[in-house]
């Protein structure tokens, strides 16, 4: 086993841009199983989703003290909050959902300050979030593996 190349893809995965989308194809097109490049993405995408739970109220202390980036911080919990439809099955489902889309600022990183500002405990944010990782972890894995079949 590589240190440097699994270290590489851990920091990759806790990256709020990275996270499993670019970590896992890293991983696997670097050497690395599928599974070892999942799990390894898993990890540090759900334990960057819990530091974050844990200190959003201090980055959002620092950055709503000055004006423009309050108001940016503001645009962007407008923006995550209209793009995450409530299902009536709940909340937690329905943001493990919105964490579980691979797409651009759908992540574990969204997904925790979302979970802070609406008021789910730990045990509900860390739910949502590992069941999200996991699902976009899954589909990353699989599209990784299917484009290296086609190309």
């Amino acid at each position: 086993m590589n240190l440097r190349l699994i270290l590489r893809v851990f920091i990759l995965s806790i990256t709020p841009i990275g996270e499993c989308r670019i970590s896992i194809p890293y991983g696997i097109y670097n050497g690395l199983s599928p599974w070892e490049s999942f799990l390894i993405s898993f990890l540090g995408n759900t334990l960057m989703g819990v530091a974050v739970y844990f200190n959003i109220d201090f980055i959002s202390r620092a950055l709503t003290s000055r004006e423009p980036l309050k108001s940016y911080y503001e645009r962007f919990l407008k923006s995550k909050l209209r793009k995450l439809k409530i299902y009536p099955s709940g909340l937690i489902f329905s943001l493990a959902i919105f964490i579980g889309i691979p797409l651009p600022g759908t992540g574990a990183f969204t997904g925790a300050i979302l979970a802070r500002v609406l008021g789910l405990n730990f045990k509900e944010a860390f739910f949502a979030i590992a069941t999200g990782v996991i699902f976009a972890s899954c589909i990353v894995t699989i599209l990784t593996l299917f484009s290296d079949i086609v190309f």
